[in-house]
């Protein structure tokens, strides 16, 4: 066991580091803010390898990569607070080309969340997303089934006009994913209680993610393939 929990204080601490949004404050509390919180959740990364490994051996598992910074990278937009009270964990395939699909895990102040899903997809990408389901959306409704038995919930961004609806799919279940623009489902849980319980939060990690494999693998499919041709066709 390499996750050695991370305490309410050590959270706090994180969002009054947003709060006073200070370099100086940063640099006065860098090291508890680092043993609190920073370091364990790297040390999880350790404790989730082994299901991981099952799930994509191609997935990038370096922990430091994996774990997002306490300082915001600014440049690109509007928010300009320095420090951030959240930190995510991203389990994502090795490959650079997005779309891709990824797992993971967020703490807040309050709770945290996990979850699976498509990072940056694109209008090109969609249509070949419906396209897909118009041929055979049984694979993915049969994953997605053992996602939400699992207690995850999609939590996605919708068309505004049904376009599900314009292309005569009628049935609920595909329907809800026709329309999607983004490709999530996650589980958040209120409460940090857990955080501070190494053993089982990694037993929850685990479970969740077991139960999620063949959702992330449908949709790695898709995003491999797409990008693939994708290349091809530039190529050309």
């Amino acid at each position: 066991m390499e996750y050695n929990g991370i305490k309410p204080e050590a959270l706090w601490l994180l969002a009054e580091n947003r709060f006073q949004n200070s370099k100086a404050f940063y640099e006065a509390h860098k090291k508890e803010i680092q043993e609190g919180v920073v370091f364990p959740m790297r040390r999880l990364v350790a404790d989730l390898q082994p299901v991981l490994e099952t799930i994509n051996p191609d997935m990038i598992l370096d922990p430091v990569r994996c774990l997002s910074r306490v300082r915001r990278d600014t440049r690109y937009t509007a928010d300009k607070s320095l420090y951030r009270e959240n930190l995510w964990l991203m389990f994502r395939h090795q490959k650079n080309d997005l779309p891709t699909p990824a797992l993971w895990f967020e703490i807040f102040p309050d709770g945290y969340c996990y979850g699976c899903g498509v990072l940056s997809t694109t209008p090109a990408f969609l249509e070949d997303w419906r396209r897909t389901l118009r041929t055979d959306a049984a694979p993915l409704l049969a994953a997605a089934k053992q996602a939400f038995d699992a207690g995850l919930s999609m939590d996605t961004e919708r068309y505004k006009r049904s376009k599900a609806e314009a292309d005569g799919i009628t049935d609920p279940e595909i329907a809800a994913w026709y329309d999607a623009k983004t490709l999530f489902v996650s589980r958040h849980v209120n409460g940090i209680v857990r955080l501070g319980k190494p053993r089982a939060l990694v037993r929850e990690l685990s479970a969740a993610y077991g139960a999620i494999s063949e959702l992330y693998r449908y949709l790695l499919a898709q995003t491999l393939r797409f990008n693939t041709g994708r290349s091809h066709d530039e190529e050309n």
